[in-house]
């Protein structure tokens, strides 16, 4: 049978059902509230894109010189396993550029784990390349 409600009227499950909607959308705002971001002037965004060039540029130059340097000395480098060779270079562009950042105005104690996967894979990538091209 049919129950005969007035227009308007809910019944009490109505009534628990969105009382524990509005609730639930209460609790998430006020857990998660949204940053506020504060946009960058003209003067930080020219900055943050030069340090991006520097911290292109430079890893691919050192990449480069590790090619020639591989290149240029192969009785010392065929004498070593490859994945020794990859380990050193992966050492010395890390130490280089951990220790010239600061001369060049970038600050590396910013870097995070992806910041410094980015500038090795620069630097790795580069000597492959390079190392590649001369050897052929």
């Amino acid at each position: 049978m049919a129950k005969n409600r007035k227009k308007g009227s809910k019944s009490k499950e109505d009534q628990q059902i969105e009382e524990k909607g509005n609730n639930a959308l209460q609790n998430t705002a006020i857990k998660s509230p949204m940053p506020k971001v504060r946009p960058k002037t003209p003067a930080e965004r020219r900055k943050s894109q030069v340090d991006g060039i520097k911290k292109t540029v430079y890893p691919s130059i050192l990449g480069a010189a590790a090619g020639f340097a591989c290149f240029y000395s192969p009785s010392l480098i065929n004498q070593l396993p490859w994945h020794f060779v990859l380990l050193m270079v992966i050492g010395a562009t890390y130490f280089v550029q951990k220790m010239t950042y600061p001369f060049l105005g970038i600050d590396a104690a910013d870097f995070k784990g992806k910041d410094w996967f980015y500038v090795e894979f620069m630097a790795i990538d580069l000597w492959l390349v390079t190392w590649t091209l001369l050897l052929n």
